[in-house]
Parts: C-alpha cells; sequence; structure tokens
C-alpha cells in the first residue's frame, strides 16, 4: 500500500510548499531508481500528524480512484543528512528534526501545470473535478482553494496533492459530520474550494464514487492504519481519528453525498 524507498541523491527543494518539500532520488527494494517529492514531519503544522494524514488520504485516494501521485514511505539515514547540509542547511535541520521516514509522491512527467481556478471544464474532466470536491469536502481538507491549488492538470487528468490538513475534526468550533444537512455550508462559496465555480448548478453522477466507498472493509481500514511506519507512532491517534471517521462516512455515505449535491446545488 506505502512502498518503502531510500533516499540515495538530493536534487534540490521544490520552489513553492510551505512544508518544504525536496525533490529525492530513491531506490526500490528492486533497484530501481524513482524521482519522489518528500516531506519531512517538521515541515508541517501538525508535525507527525501531518504525515500521517497524507499517508491515510493518499491510500482513500487511490481506493476511492482520485487522482494521486503515488505515494511512498521515504527513508533517509544520519549520513545522507549530512550529505544534503552541505547543499541545503536549514533543509537538513528540518530531516534531522523528523523521523527518518518521510512521506513522498512520485513525481509527476512534464506537461503537469498548477491547474487555474478559471478553467473551463470539459465533460469526460467534469466527473473527475466533482469526486475530488467530494472527496475534500467528505475528509474536510481545507487546503485546496483557488489560490492555492494544490491541484496540477496535464490538460486531460488531474494529479491532487497535499493533504496533511485533512481529517482535522477535533477542536474545529461547531463541527458536524459531513452526512448532516448543512454541514458542508462553509463549501458553499466560490473561494473555499478550487472546483466549485465550475461545479456549481452542474449535474453529476456520484454512482460509481459512492460504490467505490461502499468497497472500502474495515479489513481495509486496518490495512491503512498497519501501513503507517513505527516511526509515525506518536501520531497514531491521527490515524485511527482518520480511519474512523472513513468508516463513518462509508456508512453514511447517500446522505453525505446528498449534502455534496446541495452545497452544488
Amino acid at each position: 500500500m506505502l512502498e518503502s524507498v531510500s533516499a540515495v541523491r538530493f536534487d534540490r527543494r521544490m520552489s513553492s510548499g510551505k512544508s518544504w518539500p525536496c525533490l529525492l532520488e530513491c531506490e526500490r527494494s528492486s533497484g530501481e531508481e524513482v524521482e519522489v517529492v518528500a516531506k519531512f514531519s517538521a515541515g508541517f503544522e501538525r508535525k507527525v500528524g501531518g504525515l500521517v494524514a497524507e499517508a491515510v488520504a493518499a491510500m482513500l485516494a487511490a481506493d476511492l480512484n482520485i487522482p494521486v501521485p503515488e505515494p511512498f514511505l521515504v527513508h533517509v539515514d544520519d549520513d545522507f543528512i549530512e550529505l544534503v547540509r552541505q547543499l541545503d542547511a536549514p533543509l537538513a535541520t528540518k530531516m534531522t528534526n523528523s523521523p527518518r521516514v518521510a512521506f513522498g509522491s512520485r513525481k509527476l512527467p512534464p506537461g503537469f501545470m498548477t491547474h487555474a481556478p478559471d478553467l473551463a471544464l470539459k465533460h469526460e474532466r467534469l466527473t473527475q473535478a466533482a469526486e475530488i470536491f467530494a472527496f475534500d469536502a467528505l475528509i474536510q481538507n481545507s487546503d485546496r482553494r483557488p489560490e492555492n491549488p494544490n491541484c496540477l492538470s496535464d490538460g486531460r487528468n488531474f494529479a491532487a496533492i497535499d493533504h496533511e490538513l485533512a481529517f482535522m475534526t477535533e477542536g474545529i468550533l461547531l463541527w458536524q459530520p459531513p452526512w448532516k444537512t448543512g454541514s458542508l455550508e462553509h463549501c458553499k462559496t466560490s473561494n473555499r474550494h478550487l472546483f466549485f465555480s465550475a461545479l456549481k448548478g452542474k449535474r453529476v453522477d456520484y454512482s460509481s464514487f459512492e460504490r467505490s466507498w461502499l468497497n472500502i472493509s474495515d479489513q481495509r481500514l486496518s490495512e491503512y492504519r498497519s501501513a503507517i511506519p513505527p516511526e509515525w507512532s506518536s501520531a497514531n491517534n491521527v490515524a485511527l481519528s482518520a480511519t474512523n471517521l472513513i468508516k463513518d462516512i462509508r456508512d453514511n455515505i447517500s446522505p453525505a453525498l446528498a449534502e455534496v449535491r446541495r452545497v452544488l446545488g
């Protein structure tokens, strides 16, 4: 579910991203190399909890056919961090202050660019955009806004990125579960989600998306939790809270999607 790779070469820090993502050349157990954009916990507001949220969201997205880059667990050691220090000392300090396992996403191929919020969506991409909107609304991901899209496109396909703020429900004033009527009222403005304006008033068939939710078994949710590495155990509560929310959404998916449709009206 989350393949482990080892960092073998530091390329550069990415030009954007508040979590200080960096591009690393990594090696799979087969010896094959893969380019990965890695994030370390010290770069997240939620620290290790941000890594867990990213990982659970990536696994869930794959099961729901939400387009996300292939996820990885990126292992680094102290010698590698010292090599990075010679090129980017502040980033190396972030690595030092993080577990030696980062969350990584496969670098997308050339042609993917940030999706502009004012671009019209053709029919074949309308459903994909609607499912990304519903995915974000249901898992409480508030970080795909027009001014911070966190969504790339090659003109045919989307790639949704950055889910470290997902599954945050505790301590949120007046929070309601997303299957309750009125719970997603906050999504009902154009500045809250990248795709809201393009989707508003459109009829979308969510039947395939709903079936995918219903196919997520309790065993599968247990596998999500088991995939979290021991190095992130300090945030096991985030994994448990996230999978409990996913289970509750699955068990209430019909009214939850009714609420999504109401918001998009």
